[in-house]
């Protein structure tokens, strides 16, 4: 025994600093990607995912069997003044398993002013039979066909909103990997443009508001990250042109999720999932090692409708370790880092270009959009 303790006292520093060699250097080799030089998510043929509005249970809470269930309804808007919000109420968290608020309100600079509530699940109220939410921190009301009425109350930040539709909503429906029974991940738009009016209270001081925003719900079965490896997401306003796009990495092959949403002011003109979806010149965040697309190129042919459009990063505006919002604690993030998972959220602010061809019409369009990459390795 003290041949083996004297080894141990002579080697132990050479020991000591090749631990810190294998916990610097290899550990976090357990979660790296390989930087992609492209990706490219594209259908064999068109796919009709029809242009039809969610229905009341598409827009109400749903009774969700499976591994670990989530639910949020989400919304966003840019404001005439400059400013951005970003508001969701999740029953349940897909990161906390609670019922949860959370209302972001960035500045013309796109600094950032978060406030996020974790409830008791008695806490929050929400409708089977339509969309309603109602909870300490604010509520969802749909007051009739195009309007509903929206509060977020929390700490020192309050905004009250009237949301008026513009162009319709959407649920995607026709098989093809879209809102079918057997999947664990559900999506549908409730408001793709809509009109804001309002107020929003900063530290006491109260302003009327105006601007352009969307709405939109999802749900699911199990952990997300057990769902889609990333995704990309847009939306483009362009005139009276509305287009959501994007392109969801499933873990199981045989789906093959890109919608794509066009209409032009209240008509819906497509309604797919079959546009070819192009991302490349990726670039790696140095603090959270995972890559995003600085440049993103939307095609669409089918009938009398074409749609070709390129966009091109500008400033990535908004950057979150998902890991540090979750109820995790410190050791054991740093653990899943490691060792499972880096997940992160990426918000870029881009300009987009391009050519929308209905019926033999082109129209050119351009301006400035942002699109978003979520990511789950």
């Amino acid at each position: 025994m003290q041949v083996i303790f004297s080894y141990h006292r002579r080697r132990g520093p050479g020991i000591m600093a090749a631990c810190l060699i294998w916990l610097v250097f290899i550990l976090p080799a357990c979660t790296h990607l390989e930087r992609p030089r492209e990706v490219v998510g594209r259908s064999e043929h068109p796919i009709d995912w029809g242009k039809k509005p969610p229905e009341a249970c598409d827009r109400a809470r749903h009774l969700i069997q499976g591994k670990q269930p989530f639910e949020w309804w989400y919304f966003d808007g840019h404001l005439d003044d400059g400013r951005t919000f970003v508001g969701v109420f999740l029953d349940p968290s897909f990161t906390t398993g609670k019922p949860g608020v959370v209302f972001s309100l960035y500045g013309k600079d796109w600094s950032k002013e978060t406030r996020l509530m974790t409830l008791d699940q008695n806490d929050m109220r929400t409708s089977t039979e339509d969309v309603r939410v109602e909870c300490p921190a604010g509520f969802v009301k749909r007051l009739d066909s195009g309007t509903y009425h929206v509060l977020w109350d929390m700490e020192d930040i309050r905004a009250e909103l009237t949301l008026t539709t513009v162009a319709p909503g959407w649920r995607p429906s026709g098989g093809d990997g879209v809102n079918e029974a057997h999947l664990d991940f559900f999506w549908v738009v409730h408001q793709a443009r809509n009109r804001i009016e309002g107020t929003i209270t900063v530290n006491g001081i109260t302003g009327n508001v105006t601007g352009v925003g969307y709405a939109d719900h999802n749900w699911g079965r199990k952990p997300l990250n057990e769902i889609t490896r990333n995704w990309i997401w847009g939306r483009i306003l362009a005139g009276e042109y509305t287009i959501i796009y994007a392109d969801v990495d499933y873990h199981d092959p045989s789906i093959n999720s890109r919608p794509l949403y066009i209409a032009r002011g209240s008509e819906v003109i497509v309604g797919t999932g079959s546009p070819t979806v192009r991302q490349w010149d990726f670039t790696t965040h140095p603090g959270l090692r995972r890559h995003y697309p600085r440049q993103v190129r939307i095609e669409f042919s089918d009938g009398d409708v074409r749609a070709d459009i390129r966009i091109r990063s500008k400033a990535l505006v908004e950057d979150v370790d998902l890991l540090t919002v979750s109820d995790l604690n410190p050791v054991v993030q740093w653990i899943a880092r490691t060792f499972v998972a880096r997940p992160t959220y990426f918000r870029i602010m881009a300009d987009y270009e391009g050519t929308i061809t209905r019926g033999g019409v082109q129209d050119m369009i351009s301006g400035e959009c942002m699109y978003e990459i979520m990511g789950f390795q």
